[in-house]
């Protein structure tokens, strides 16, 4: 959490977007409902599938257990990426916690 004085963490597409710099990669369709502008990157937009959200809910369930719950859409994005044998590549420190209940989870905190 942060205080009111510290500056707002902006996710990496929008502030690639916001340098005009370029990704590559995957994206959800909730990164692009959250920053439409996103889509002009190009790249590959995965669908949460039944079987992401049963992991989500899974994965949601965990962490509330052991007192570090994530937003819904963070959840569906990790199981989204461990059904796909994906990364993620995020500033988002919630994600951080979603290698403490799923060991196959591979997440890379970016500044």
């Amino acid at each position: 959490m942060r205080s009111g004085r510290d500056p707002p963490r902006h996710s990496k597409p929008i502030e690639a977007y916001s340098k005009g710099e370029t990704l590559h990669g995957y994206t959800t369709i909730l990164n692009l409902i959250e920053f439409p502008k996103a889509i002009d990157f190009n790249l590959r937009v995965l669908f949460p599938s039944k079987s992401d959200y049963n992991l989500a809910l899974i994965i949601s369930t965990e962490l509330i257990k052991l007192g570090k719950p994530i937003p819904a859409v963070d959840a569906v994005i990790a199981a989204v990426a461990l059904n796909n044998g994906l990364k993620v590549v995020t500033k988002d420190k919630h994600f951080l916690f979603v290698k403490e209940v799923k060991d196959d989870f591979r997440v890379e905190e970016i500044d």
